[in-house]
């Protein structure tokens, strides 16, 4: 559990870090998360899961956990996200399979 949290925290610094060296283009991508994860006709909870989903089929392994996190905290159920990774796998192969099992070891371990 603490090497995940470990890995989140530092991918945070990594992004603070970015953010004080380009406040602009941080603050008009965080507008875009936002705007994008907002609430709508398909819940925040759903739009981390695709998160998960998108972070694993492009490996981004701080995608992942970020997402992962994200998630969890918005009630996504681990049976939901087996789920949504299976279309993960589907869609992106060998790959995607990896960092899918990465997706689901760190929903384990958050």
């Amino acid at each position: 559990m603490t090497a995940h949290k470990d890995k989140l925290a530092e991918a945070n610094n990594r992004l603070m870090g970015l953010f004080k060296a380009d406040q602009k283009t941080m603050m008009a991508f965080k507008g875009l998360a936002d705007t994008a994860a907002k609430d709508g006709k398909v819940s925040k909870a759903m739009k981390e899961a695709i998160a998960v989903a998108i972070a694993a089929a492009r490996g981004c392994e701080d995608c992942i956990i970020y997402h992962v996190n994200e998630a969890k905290s918005h009630g996504v159920e681990r049976d939901i996200l087996v789920e949504v990774l299976a279309v993960t796998i589907e869609m992106s192969g060998g790959p995607g399979t990896v960092y899918a099992a990465k997706a689901l070891d760190a929903y384990d371990n958050l």
